[in-house]
């Protein structure tokens, strides 16, 4: 079994990595990056590591190869135009290397949100079921560390919390959780 997960050195990719070394021998698990001198950590563990960049799709497939399992971590970029055309990069990718299971970082409960975000996800999920790839999208909600963005800590000082206005409804979790679950997802 090889497991081949993008955004090796990202915070969610990292903490599944260090998961699934409580699981698996390092030699089954293969780290791509962005940047081959940030995967020299990995390689130290004996983890396999290969360049892998969404916006060069022959780096994609030359690191999918061999993959019994891929987790596709969704694109960071924020722009929806670019990240779409990066996830159809790893999955046109994930077909020539012909990938065993795809796993994707999806959203949690696309299909009852119009926020440009979840539109993204169900684009990437309806390509991904083309492909005749098996595949377990891995829904998740908001990272809990997105409060950030919220300046909770100049509220506490101020007592004044300044949000947009909206019902505000949503489902949060923190990372280090989706790497245990997720984990425990691609080695089942």
């Amino acid at each position: 079994m090889s497991i081949v997960i993008t955004g090796a050195n990202g915070r969610l990719g990292s903490l599944i990595i260090q998961e699934l070394l409580h699981h698996v021998s390092p030699d089954q698990i293969v780290a791509c990056v962005r940047r081959m001198e940030s995967g020299k950590s990995w390689e130290d563990q004996g983890i396999t590591v290969r360049f892998c960049n969404y916006d060069e799709p022959a780096s994609l497939e030359k690191a999918f190869v061999g993959a019994s399992r891929l987790l596709f971590i969704s694109s960071p970029h924020p722009d929806d135009t670019v990240r779409m055309r990066q996830h159809a990069h790893v999955i046109e990718a994930a077909k020539k290397a012909n990938v065993g299971h795809i796993f994707y970082t999806s959203f949690a409960f696309p299909e009852h949100s119009d926020i440009s975000l979840t539109h993204l996800h169900l684009a990437t999920e309806h390509a991904i079921r083309t492909t005749g790839i098996p595949y377990t999208f891995l829904r998740n909600g908001l990272y809990m560390d997105f409060i950030e963005a919220l300046d909770v800590n100049a509220s506490i000082l101020t007592g004044n919390l300044r949000i947009h206005p909206g019902s505000w409804k949503f489902n949060a979790v923190t990372r280090s959780d989706l790497g245990a679950v997720h984990r425990g997802s691609i080695i089942r």
